[in-house]
């Protein structure tokens, strides 16, 4: 078998995330009076979702590079509550109510990691 000797491709840089798109979605899901359609309902959650996981990815490393502040402690504590409403998702009721509040849960906890981000240092666009 022939082994390639061309270099190994560099890892991509990645660029840093939108938090002000972020911050609109979450601010969009917080500003709802009456859930939306159910299809509607569904697309806002998994934006949610995405930005959440989007957001731990980049938060829990600088938490962890900061975890002797407070700042740092506080991010990490987030990340963990990030994660739990993250793994609430497959319980929840299939009745709008119920999903609009969780849609709530993630919006307010993706304005907490953005917040976080911004408080150690991470790149903004």
């Amino acid at each position: 078998m022939r082994q390639s000797t061309a270099p190994a491709p560099e890892a991509a840089e990645q660029d840093p995330p939108d938090i002000e798109t972020m911050r609109a979605t979450a601010h969009r899901a917080l500003a709802l009076a009456a859930p939306p359609t159910a299809t509607d309902l569904i697309l806002l959650i998994g934006q949610l979702r995405g930005q959440v996981e989007l957001m731990v990815t980049e938060v829990e490393p600088l938490a962890t590079q900061h975890a002797a502040t407070m700042t740092g402690a506080l991010a990490a504590v987030c990340v963990g509550e990030a994660r739990r409403k993250l793994a609430a998702g497959a319980d929840i009721r299939p009745l709008a109510s119920a999903r609009l509040a969780y849609a709530r849960r993630l919006a307010r906890v993706l304005f907490a990691l953005c917040g976080h981000h911004a408080n150690l240092g991470g790149a903004s666009s």
